[in-house]
């Protein structure tokens, strides 16, 4: 029977074993460790551990698929979430970028609009109108007072008459001549009053739209 020898690939623990044990599996008397002997040992294999060693390859070269990366984004489905993700992020740097642009350029200062030159006589005009729109307001509280007096006195009037008809009525005496004169001529006083007034409102608001006045006052007389 021809012997053969062999090393453990896991320890180096040298074998001897014939022709019978060719192909067959048994442990490592050292290690235990279930070897397979070989078939046809070859005739110079030595007693010495040997380990294989993987071959390097040549490493693939990388190739750019453009239509096969777009089809990878088509596909992906978790764009959303990416994108809120991404929210936090991109506030951030647009705060940092304006921050940046408004160290580097300081904000203009603010451009106040040019005042334009008032020529004299329009300044003159101006002023001449703000007295006529002042004398208008006060002719016109002027001939709101003068009506107030008379609807006062056409009230006191009209009463005291009632109170005459009362009086005549129960035989007691009533008012006298000159005293019926005398309310009558208060009266026209006051009617005239109110007649001048308005005459002088119709002036002084003729004079106020000769200046330029546009509020039409005549619709606020009583």
């Amino acid at each position: 029977m021809n012997q053969h020898k062999y090393a453990c690939p896991y320890c180096g623990q040298h074998l001897e074993y014939g022709d019978a044990h060719c192909g067959t599996r048994v442990p490592c008397p050292k290690c235990l460790h279930p070897i397979i002997l070989p078939a046809l040992p070859g005739s110079k294999m030595t007693s010495s551990l040997r380990l294989a060693r993987p071959i390097a390859r040549p490493e693939a070269k990388f190739h750019f698929n453009i239509a096969g990366m777009l089809q990878a984004l088509r596909e992906f489905k978790h764009w959303k979430t990416v994108g809120i993700c991404l929210v936090p992020f991109v506030l951030v740097a647009g705060a940092m970028v304006a921050a940046s642009l408004s160290a580097r350029h300081p904000a203009a200062p603010p451009i106040l609009p040019a005042t334009e030159a008032v020529e004299p006589h329009a300044l003159e005009s101006l002023t001449e109108l703000t007295r006529a729109d002042e004398s208008v307001r006060e002719q016109l509280a002027a001939v709101n007072r003068a009506f107030a007096d008379c609807q006062a006195a056409e009230a006191a009037e009209k009463k005291r008459t009632e109170m005459h008809d009362v009086r005549r009525g129960s035989a007691s005496p009533g008012s006298s001549p000159a005293a019926d004169q005398a309310a009558r001529r208060a009266q026209q006083k006051l009617e005239q009053k109110l007649a001048d007034a308005r005459k002088e409102f119709e002036k002084v608001f003729a004079q106020y739209q000769k200046l330029g006045g546009a509020i039409d006052y005549r619709q606020q007389l009583p």
